[in-house]
């Protein structure tokens, strides 16, 4: 991948994050700047990375996915970060998974050869796109999924004459009952792979099959509701004509997201078909982690006997801020809110406390249980002992909707010392 144009860029105090008092320097200088979080270098709330707990998250899912024969094309949206896209390649993914158009763009152009679009692709703009990136670089490989034969006449329709040098990869998406986008029977799947795998035009090829467990898991509450997924998934692919694969050298199967992908990885690999399968987990959440519900649903998946499960990823992202008031006796209000910290799966959660010039100190009993924009309400024991002027360090939930609020977020030692820097593309 292409990272000088990222550590060439040009910051100053214009982004969240970064000191009024500095002069304009480049992302790739800041390691100079010898910035300590604890040393109130920088504004808060701030939200940094953890260098050595991301590290460890990027060896223990490789490892993982290496003992069991499966691969990852991780889902981009989470970080949108080219700088963390480069790691989990050089970890071993497979390619970079995306959820919109503009995160194809931002992949594409910072190197990404190999993108899978977990969505369904329609539209003019669109479709030129996709066909400009595959016409001029015979490098680029593009997969996406299909639900309807009239999303696929619409693709088929936007591309008009063109003829692609390289085809796009359709992975036609099953879907369960009550929950998102995908093909909710047998018969409409196959009529669909049928025209798929008839189409004469050359620009399309029938690459594999989709899904989406967790969306199962909500619709249908828990991981019995994986398996029964599963089941009707791997009763389709069954009854898939052999004929339908002799264009592959494998076939792919891709599932997984963040909570259950040890179940479908398990499941779809016991799969035996005419021709090789590979299995493409899409998780994003697990570069690192959080302090919410997948800390508890992973917590959960090591405890069932039945999971295949046991490794243990380490949460990287804080957001540090200030005590900014103590207006009751059991009430205080942090310098953080809604604008920076995600709320949508569960409040940030108070880890440590740190009184500059005194080092740290007792946290207490604390819980975050309502923000605003820029407010977060803590409620304290009794006798707690915090001040105006505290920093409070809060794990987050849900890193989907953390990353999105930081164009800036500096990566940090055990020490807190500022060694690197990311820059997101939301």
């Amino acid at each position: 991948m292409n990272l000088t144009e990222i550590q060439n860029t040009l910051l100053d105090s214009r982004i969240k994050g970064i000191p009024g008092s500095v002069e304009p320097f480049l992302l790739k200088e800041i390691k100079n700047k010898n910035w300590n979080i604890l040393n109130e270098d920088l504004p808060m709330p701030i939200m940094v990375l953890k260098q050595d707990q991301l590290n460890h998250n990027l060896k223990t899912f490789a490892d993982y996915l290496k003992r069991n024969n499966l691969y990852i094309s991780p889902h981009g949206k989470t970080t949108m970060s080219p700088q963390l896209y480069s790691a989990q390649l050089e970890f071993g993914a497979w390619g970079i998974t995306a959820g919109a158009i503009n995160q194809i763009q931002v992949m594409y152009q910072y190197g990404v050869k190999k993108i899978l679009l977990a969505n369904q692709l329609l539209g003019k703009s669109h479709l030129e796109t996709i066909s400009n990136y595959i016409n001029n670089d015979k490098d680029f490989s593009f997969y996406c999924f299909v639900d309807s034969l009239d999303q696929f006449h619409n693709m088929k329709k936007n591309l008009n004459d063109t003829k692609l040098i390289n085809p796009i990869n359709l992975l036609p998406e099953i879907g369960a009952q009550n929950g998102r986008t995908g093909i909710r029977s047998k018969e409409i799947f196959l009529e669909l792979v049928d025209e798929i795998v008839k189409d004469k035009s050359n620009n399309f090829r029938f690459s594999g099959i989709a899904s989406y467990e967790g969306i199962a898991a909500v619709a249908m509450k828990g991981s019995q509701a994986v398996h029964d997924f599963c089941a009707f998934i791997e009763d389709i692919i069954l009854n898939i004509p052999s004929s339908y694969f002799s264009h592959l050298d494998e076939l792919i199967i891709t599932s997984g997201g963040s909570t259950h992908f040890d179940i479908v990885g398990e499941r779809f690999s016991k799969l035996d078909l005419s021709v090789p399968i590979k299995i493409l987990l899409r998780s994003g959440c697990y570069i690192t982690h959080d302090h919410g519900p997948y800390l508890e649903a992973l917590k959960k998946a090591q405890e069932d006997k039945n999971r295949n499960w046991d490794q243990v990823l380490q949460p990287a992202l804080e957001i540090w801020s200030y005590v900014q008031s103590i207006p009751e006796t059991n009430l205080a209000f942090l310098t953080m809110g809604k604008r920076d910290a995600p709320y949508d799966a569960g409040l940030p959660k108070p880890l440590k406390r740190f009184r500059p010039g005194e080092g740290y100190l007792e946290l207490g009993s604390a819980e975050i249980f309502s923000s605003n924009d820029q407010h977060s309400f803590v409620k304290l024991a009794d006798n707690h002992g915090w001040k105006v002027g505290d920093m409070i360090c809060s794990g987050i939930s849900h890193p989907c909707t953390a990353f999105d609020k930081w164009k800036f977020i500096p990566v940090v030692n055990d020490k807190y010392d500022v060694i690197d820097g990311l820059l997101t593309f939301f």
